[in-house]
């Protein structure tokens, strides 16, 4: 009796399993061994573009239009800005509205590298801020919001091996981020500094030193950025096996 009950317990498990892990119909395979495999790959991640705009529940990942990040914390000490600044309660637009331009893959490492587009970007959201800028001391936090346009940015996936309930996953070790961009612009509302006349002096400062800022805060920024999208990518892939997106013969 408790034979035939494992027994039975095992087919419904990998009933189940199997269940779990059809392909979705946004999934367009590539084959490993397809002399064009970096153009497949780019052309799948934007024809599921769409898809993951609105989110995919059954892969654990939010939808990205609009993204909302609970909290992303940010450090630079280097430079002519050096602060300590944390954002919460983020809603960005645009991040969805992104093109794949590039792909360059070694599927043997697990390492995909690729070029992405993304014609414009708004957040806003909460911020608190210390540190000095320019030699000055800046404490603030209040409101913020941002546009980014035309924005360039080069991803390096590192992924590993992940077996789970007799299935290979692709899983995500790390990623990093670098990021380039036309145009910027900010407008914060200040809880602490509450003069109008501050408020103004401040939003003018950071337009008008967009680009400075920017460059000064790239690296810290493409770090946080890189742990976000770590996080995101690692979701589904890892409710994805690698047996559906990626076909041996």
């Amino acid at each position: 009796m408790a034979v035939q009950c494992l027994l039975l317990c095992s087919l419904m498990m990998m009933t189940v399993s199997g269940a779990l892990y059809e392909r979705p119909s946004y999934i367009h395979p590539c084959r490993r061994n397809d002399p064009e495999i970096n153009k497949c790959i780019r052309n799948s991640l934007n024809f599921v573009k769409p898809y993951v705009a609105r989110g995919l529940p059954e892969l654990k990942t939010p939808p990205l239009e609009p993204l909302r990040i609970e909290e992303l914390a940010m450090e630079n000490n280097a430079g002519a800005v050096r602060i300590k600044a944390l954002f919460t309660d983020i809603v960005a637009l645009g991040a969805g509205n992104y093109t794949i331009k590039e792909v360059r893959s070694d599927l043997k490492k697990l390492r995909i590298d690729m070029s992405i587009g993304i014609p414009r970007v708004e957040t806003r959201g909460k911020y608190e801020v210390i540190g000095n800028v320019l030699l000055l001391p800046v404490r603030s936090n209040g409101e913020f919001w941002t546009e980014f346009s035309d924005i360039t940015a080069i991803a390096k996936i590192y992924g590993k091996a992940v077996e789970r309930d007799g299935e290979s996953f692709m899983g995500i070790e790390k990623i990093t981020v670098d990021f380039t961009m036309k145009n910027a612009r900010f407008k914060v509302k200040d809880h602490v500094n509450t003069q109008n006349v501050l408020g103004e002096a401040i939003n003018q400062f950071l337009n008008q030193n967009a680009n400075e800022l920017i460059q000064e805060m790239r690296p810290a920024a493409s770090q946080s950025i890189g742990k976000l999208f770590r996080k995101f990518l690692n979701e589904a892939f890892t409710n994805l096996p690698t047996r559906l997106w990626l076909l041996e013969d």
